[in-house]
């Protein structure tokens, strides 16, 4: 976007050419306090880092805040891990300047102001130890951070990331006039050159090698940021911009020591020699035109290259067995609760990124609430059924856009929510019957909702965007599907029988391809693990076991819990992202467990509970958030660190 200074010359140009004086005086006014300094990444970089240095921490969130608002929070959800961990590297460049500096009060200024929106977070957790650490710059945990190489690792990418937004920006017509311009007199000269190529005598040339050798193959000079930045739109390839900035800020970088300022300078010098004399043979022309880009980037290859070096040496050096004895389980930071329900929580839910959670009560009443950094309440629902029975039974988020979610009740009606609007979209009413359970499939807009006037169930399919029926899905004669999970890629459907069974049906044939006759109790809960591989599911009788899908449904393991004891439940266990731990719903509220769990594998108590009904764990931002309602109607929110 360099060409915006020239637009801006030419709007104040067009203005004291009509006479807008006062209109002139304004614009000219908002040029010299505006924050994207005209689009300029080199600009922000430096602002960023001149509040840094300067300790200007209020300002440095006001102009962070101002990007995300402006530019980052239009971008996919895809790009929210890495935005956060860009902030947290400035943050910590932030307090690794102050501790150089020897500005112990700077330091304590930051985690007076920054603890509340950092404490939940697991990256942070050793970092509110600085200041009480003597020579952090020789401690392991944040010896890298004072590196000029990280540093120089993190401003690079900075600016890459940076770059990239503003190029793939919308823009305005406006700006296009120029780009326009020179493109229609780059077409123009080559439209003369071809005209000259064609007027020129054909000359007939005689081969004499045929087979001249392979063409050389160079690696580029160019960090990968800048070559998303040319080649390709950002949205259109998410994941590819995800892997080359996961590790910018995070803790996997190898552990070094600090080296004084000359043994670093020595050492980057080196790096770009050797880098220079491998890029020889007519290579550097093809980058003529990103000169000052592909500088920086030649020298941050280099040192990413050593560090690769020293990170294998040292899991080499590394004792095994003292590895092999520590053991690493969930801690817990800190527990809230949320108490706008009045009567008992049935469900609860986190959407995809953790931001949002929804409970729904036994008056059909939603609650949409935050849970990070206190609860706090979003949005209302209310049932529009008046009579006494109107609990809601079933609830899901779409799995595609975490704004929305669907609603089941005791009464037959589903409903879609929009929690951006705080709106209800459409809704589907089935008289006489009650929603048992409801799932969104997690590829495509389509849900599974089981309806029952408990004696009889239908298993539907319908299609989210239409409210159409899409089909039946085929069940046993006079038995009522209770609960449902999908595999990873929604073709395969898994629900739990009030006779017992598990069926799993295929989506794709409309079939039943397997009937496994598992207990003499209702199934009420089931999920798939380890890589959708294994059924765990629990039994009304308080029987929870685990079968495998790759043999047939063979138990691997089975346990007896006792379970409240209530006419409606919500989700009863579920897992974190690695499937080795289990949060179970308990009468006195939820326990974690080591799997496979018992006795001596429990690993924490939540409680708060007296009988819980549903619990949901999201894996956001790097630690757990446990929410768990309980029949007393209150939520209990429970932050853990992950292992």
């Amino acid at each position: 976007m360099s060409h915006i200074q020239y637009v801006d010359e030419l709007v104040k140009e067009y203005l004291l050419f009509r006479g807008f004086t006062q209109t002139l005086k304004a614009f000219e006014n908002d040029l010299k306090t505006e924050k994207e300094k005209g689009f300029r990444v080199d600009k922000i970089v430096d602002q960023l880092m001149q509040y840094v240095y300067t300790y200007d921490l209020i300002s440095l969130r006001e102009l962070w805040g101002h990007l995300d608002m402006r530019m980052f929070s239009r971008l996919e959800n895809h790009f929210t891990p890495a935005i956060r961990k860009l902030e947290n590297a400035v943050l910590k460049m932030y307090l690794v300047n102050a501790a150089v500096n020897n500005k112990q009060d700077r330091i304590q200024e930051f985690f007076t102001r920054m603890a509340p929106e950092l404490q939940g977070h697991s990256e942070w957790k050793e970092w509110f130890a600085l200041p009480f650490v003597k020579n952090p710059e020789d401690n392991p945990t944040y010896s890298v951070h004072f590196s000029r190489q990280w540093q120089d690792t993190m401003l690079v990418s900075l600016h890459n990331f940076l770059a990239t937004i503003f190029q793939c920006m919308p823009q305005p017509t406006l700006l296009s006039i120029d780009e326009d311009t020179n493109k229609l007199k780059r077409l123009q000269e080559e439209n003369e050159a071809l005209r000259q190529k064609l007027n020129e005598p054909i000359k007939v040339e005689t081969i004499t090698d045929v087979n001249p050798g392979p063409v050389p193959q160079y690696p580029p000079i160019m960090d990968d940021f800048y070559i998303i930045a040319q080649e390709s739109p950002l949205m259109e390839n998410p994941k590819t911009l995800r892997s080359l900035i996961k590790n910018i800020g995070g803790g996997s970088s190898p552990i070094l020591s600090r080296k004084s300022a000359t043994n670093v300078k020595k050492h980057t010098e080196s790096d770009i020699a050797s880098t220079k004399r491998t890029n020889t043979k007519g290579r550097l022309n093809s980058v003529a035109k990103t000169e000052a880009v592909a500088k920086r980037s030649m020298s941050c290859d280099s040192r990413l290259t050593s560090t690769r070096k020293r990170d294998s040496s040292i899991d080499t050096t590394v004792d095994r067995k003292t590895k092999e004895k520590i053991e690493s389980t969930y801690i817990l930071l800190s527990q809230e609760e949320y108490t706008e329900h009045k009567t008992s929580i049935i469900q609860c839910k986190s959407n995809a990124s953790g931001s949002y959670v929804a409970t729904g009560d036994a008056d059909g009443i939603i609650k949409v609430w935050t849970p990070i950094p206190s609860p706090k309440t979003v949005t209302t629902f209310t049932s529009p059924i008046t009579n006494t029975n109107k609990a809601v039974t079933a609830l899901d988020w779409i799995s595609k856009n975490e704004r929305y979610f669907l609603h089941g009740d005791n009464n037959g009606l589903i409903q879609l929510h929009d929690t951006r609007d705080c709106k209800t979209l459409w809704e589907i009413q089935h008289e006489g019957l009650r929603i048992v359970t409801l799932l969104c499939n997690p590829t495509d807009s389509t849900f599974v909702c089981s309806v029952s006037d408990y004696t009889e169930s239908k298993l539907l399919l319908y299609d989210i965007k239409s409210k159409k029926l899409e089909r039946i899905l085929p069940t046993e004669q006079n038995v009522v599907a209770l609960c449902s999970a999908f595999n990873h890629n929604g073709q395969l459907l898994i629900t739990g029988m009030s006779n017992g069974n598990i069926l799993i049906h295929d989506l794709r044939r409309n079939e039943i391809i397997d009937n496994l006759s598992c207990h003499s109790s209702p199934v009420i809960d089931i999920e798939l693990i380890n890589d959708f591989t294994n059924i765990c599911a629990q039994s009304e009788d308080g029987k929870l076991y685990q079968r495998s899908l790759n043999h047939s449904g063979k138990i691997l393991w089975e346990t007896k819990i006792k379970i409240e004891k209530n006419a409606f439940h919500g989700k009863l266990f579920t897992f974190d992202q690695s499937g080795n731990y289990m949060l179970l719903c308990t009468q006195t509220g939820g326990n974690i467990y080591k799997m496979p769990p018992g006795m001596q594998a429990k690993v924490l108590e939540l409680g708060g509970h007296k009988g819980t009904l549903c619990c949901d764990w999201s894996s956001a931002n790097q630690s757990g958030t446990c929410i768990t309602g309980g029949a007393e109607g209150k939520a209990r929110v429970s932050m853990l660190l992950s292992p």
